[in-house]
Parts: structure tokens; sequence; C-alpha cells
């Protein structure tokens, strides 16, 4: 699922990004939701640089899986963002 040439290559990937990987039956085995959950924080992650004000309509218009889609939405809610002045004294943006 993952296009890599080998195991070795696929296991580390899935360590990396912090994918349990269990045995079962002789065999290495993950969590199908946890991989794609991944996977798709990932997908987010660079739709948020690409198009930060919009990221989330796009995510959402092009993901079948809609339990995906609200979970990702838990994960990365949308924030009103604040600006700085002089009167509200906000060092950064908040929700």
């Amino acid at each position: 699922m993952l296009g890599l040439i080998d195991n070795r290559s696929a296991k580390k990937w899935l360590t990396d990004n912090g994918i349990p990987i269990k045995k079962i039956g002789g065999k290495n085995v993950v969590d199908k939701f946890t991989f794609e959950f991944k996977r798709q924080q990932l997908v987010v992650e660079d739709l948020k640089k690409s198009y930060p004000n919009n990221w989330f309509e796009i995510y959402d218009a092009n993901t079948e899986d809609k339990g995906m889609v609200q979970a990702i939405r838990e994960l990365y809610p949308n924030l009103d963002l604040i600006k700085k002045t002089s009167k509200n004294r906000i060092k950064k943006y908040i929700k």
C-alpha cells in the first residue's frame, strides 16, 4: 500500500510514524484504521501548507470515507483566527 520496494522500508515507515506492528499467525500486521489515519494526516499536512484557508473543503471533497473526514476534523479543528492588536495584547493567534 505504501509503494515501497521491500518489507524493511515499510517497517521503517511504520515505526517512524508511530504505527504499532503486531504479530498474528506468524505474520506482521497493522491496524487498517491506524495506518490509513496516519496516511491521511500526512495528506492533510500537505494540504494545509498549500491551501491554508480552504484545505478542509478540498480534503472533504476528495475523500469518500466520511468517517475519516470526521476524524480529521476532530484532530484539526477549525480555528477562527484573531489578529494581534495593541488593545488585546494577544501574542499568538488563538481560537
